[in-house]
């Protein structure tokens, strides 16, 4: 299964939407972790989060905006 690495972007204390940001997609979980926390260590804005999320090729779908 592939994974996928997400950024999201929100001012602290701020009731602003946040922002979500496609940063990688890797091939297994353990590459997911490592590169997560590699992401998260060189990270020095406190506004920005990251995430690993399970990403299924097959359930894929676009809206009519993007196809």
């Amino acid at each position: 299964m592939k994974y996928i690495i997400i950024n999201k972007w929100q001012l602290k204390d701020s009731k602003c939407k946040p922002h979500y940001y496609l940063k990688e997609v890797v091939e297994s979980l353990e590459i997911a972790n490592a590169k997560l926390k590699a992401y998260q260590t060189i990270e020095e804005d406190k506004n920005d989060n990251y995430f690993v999320v399970p990403f299924n090729e097959e359930a894929l779908l676009l809206t009519e905006e993007v196809a």
